[in-house]
């Protein structure tokens, strides 16, 4: 080995160990505490890419689950055809350590910006716990050993949506939410044998694609989900029922934040605020431009395919609506080839997608609520609520009595956590759709677009975007960040960027 050689040996040994020696864990979905929070003194790299500040990458199969990381070790989920995978990768190299799988017969059905293996893995340094919709739960140790499984029923999603939620540990159990329509229910399980220790039912609050968030109260463990327009709090010891607060939207998809006595609660439902829905013109000024046979009537064939009712802003219009798809959801009927509108037909479907904006989708809300409550706490502990620039997916990010919200089309805002009041928003020019929730470290937030995009903005009350960093592969997986390391998963590949010897 020459001098160069030898030198370069030496200080990636040098980087490797010091990585390792700063290493904390990031044991689940979005950290410690679902915070998305990376432990003090963690510093990830501001610029990164293929050929910048790249420690390793891996290719993998299908998923959106996030990385989780426990000392030296990596794990992750994917999926490919009918088998559930989950892999165990070395931090500092990305070589792979082990494999397990199982094969199930039927898939579960999603929507095609979600995938089989979307819930995110959680351990607690003794066994790692995987959660696919599909199949249920399973335990492995670090070693790659199965220590139990537990088979749960299909999931019963809106409209095919597929499984969003994690499964979390907190006081010694392994909690998740089971969406099974009227006999959805909370289920806490022992993590030595995957013994159930509670059922908290949730028969008729019970769609949601979050994950259970826990705090504490006056030194007692509670356990939080938000579903369809009710956030339900449960005793974490027995599972029952202790307070809720209404009014938290339609099947929300971001997970609640806590912070000291405060929670926050995002749910916009899976198409967004309204602010994403554009209604059709009155139907003289859309007939002059697009009734091109001027029989006073529009057909189905001279509606643009392209003319949007909900604008998602993703990279590939996933999830958007059309005003054909639109008028076909409220006709009465498919609308279809060969069928035609008048201007009372059209007038009464575009009253009809007014009260869908105004009635629905007015239930897209960030809560800002109190801890602590009783019974039904909507009036008591519900202390601010705001209704514009809500996240479709992505979870709020609290961090120093601020609150830190992306959106659809790049857009990060900025509240005051006490009181909701906005005090900046900020267009990052970084657009498309968001899936991933952000994450902050060394006073900074990464977020991360559909487009491949990691922006990096820096976490004050005047928000600066540092960079723009294109990794040209869609990210929907949330990043996680040990050891000075950035870990990003997106389609294809999982990423570790850290800064090298200067």
């Amino acid at each position: 080995m020459n001098y160069c050689k030898a030198l370069l040996v030496g200080s990636l040994v040098c980087l490797f160990c010091a990585v390792s020696m700063r290493a904390a864990n990031w044991p689940g979905f979005r950290g410690l505490d679902l915070a998305g929070v990376a432990a003090d003194g963690e510093k990830p790299p501001i610029h990164f890419g293929a050929s910048s500040n790249l420690l390793w990458k891996v290719e993998l199969p299908p998923g959106h689950a996030s990385p989780v990381i426990w000392a030296d070790s990596v794990f992750v989920t994917a999926s490919h055809e009918k088998t559930l995978m989950t892999r165990c990768l070395d931090r500092l190299t990305g070589k792979p350590r082990w494999e397990q799988s199982v094969t199930v017969e039927k898939l579960e059905k999603t929507h095609r910006a979600n995938s089989i293996a979307t819930p995110t893995p959680t351990t607690d340094g003794k066994a790692v716990f995987v959660y696919f919709g599909c199949f249920g739960l399973l335990a492995y140790d670090l070693e790659g050993r199965e220590l139990w499984r537990k088979p749960l029923p299909m999931p019963q999603t809106l409209m095919n949506q597929g499984t969003g939620t994690s499964p979390i540990l907190a006081n010694g159990k392994l909690i998740l939410f089971v969406q099974t329509g009227t006999n959805a229910h909370l289920l806490a399980v022992s993590p030595k044998d995957g013994r159930e220790l509670w059922k908290a039912p949730m028969p008729e609050f019970n769609y949601s694609y979050a994950t259970p968030v826990c705090w504490k109260e006056a030194g007692q463990a509670y356990v939080g989900m938000s579903c369809i327009y009710r956030f339900s709090v449960f005793n974490l010891a027995d599972g029952k029922e202790a307070w809720w607060v209404d009014g938290t939207g339609v099947e929300p998809c971001g997970t609640p934040v806590a912070s000291g006595n405060r929670l926050v609660i995002a749910a916009a439902g899976i198409q967004g605020e309204p602010a994403n829905m554009s209604l059709p013109p009155p139907f003289d000024e859309f007939a002059r431009t697009y009734d091109t046979n001027h029989d006073g009537l529009i057909a189905f064939e001279e509606i643009p395919d392209d003319l949007l009712f909900t604008d998602r802003k993703t990279s590939d219009g996933q999830g958007n609506a059309s005003l054909k798809q639109a008028f076909a959801m409220f006709a009465g009927a498919r609308f279809k080839k060969g069928d035609t509108l008048d201007r009372k037909k059209w007038g009464e479907l575009r009253d009809r997608l007014s009260q869908f904006t105004t009635n629905e989708m007015q239930n897209a809300v960030v809560l800002g609520v109190r801890t602590g409550g009783s019974g039904d706490a909507t009036k008591s502990h519900v202390v601010w609520k705001e209704t514009k620039g809500v996240p479709e997916v992505p979870s709020p990010l609290v961090w120093r009595g601020r609150v830190y919200l992306v959106r659809s089309g790049g857009v990060l805002a900025c509240r005051d956590l006490e009181t909701g009041k906005l005090i900046q928003e900020c267009k990052t020019e970084s657009r498309g759709g968001y899936f991933a929730s952000p994450v902050l470290a060394d006073q900074r937030i990464y977020i991360a677009s559909d487009r491949g995009v990691v922006t990096v903005v820096r976490a004050e009350d005047t928000l600066e975007v540092l960079a723009r960093n294109e990794l040209h592969q869609p990210i929907f997986a949330s990043p996680a960040v040990v050891g000075n390391t950035l870990f990003v998963r997106s389609v294809t590949n999982l990423w570790a960027f850290a800064e090298g010897p200067k």
